[in-house]
């Protein structure tokens, strides 16, 4: 039986809602098993400009200026995030309270 196969079983009985609520639960009992995936994680996500350096450092679990710390004794270069116009209008309509 496969890991896939064992993941199907799980869903079928009713131990998990979906396959996403597992993967889910897996995802967040590895970081707690492994703290340290956190700011892996984090530093991924950052250098593909997937997040902001505030995001990152949030999603590290650490302050900004830890994660700027961090990110220069990795040799990793800070970049300005720059959001789009479609995000800076959700944002904007977010913060008035509209739909």
């Amino acid at each position: 039986m496969t890991l896939l196969d064992k993941v199907d079983l799980l869903v079928e009985h009713h131990l998990f809602d979906s396959q996403h609520s597992l993967r889910m639960a897996a995802y967040r009992s590895l970081l707690a098993m492994s703290p340290e995936l956190k700011a892996e994680l984090a530093i991924l996500l950052y250098s593909q400009e997937e997040v902001s350096l505030g995001r990152a450092a949030e999603l590290a679990g650490l302050s900004r200026e830890e994660f700027k710390d961090l990110l220069n004794a990795r040799g990793i270069e800070r970049r300005i995030y720059v959001a789009g116009t479609d995000e800076v209008a959700a944002d904007v309509a977010l913060l008035l309270g509209e739909p």
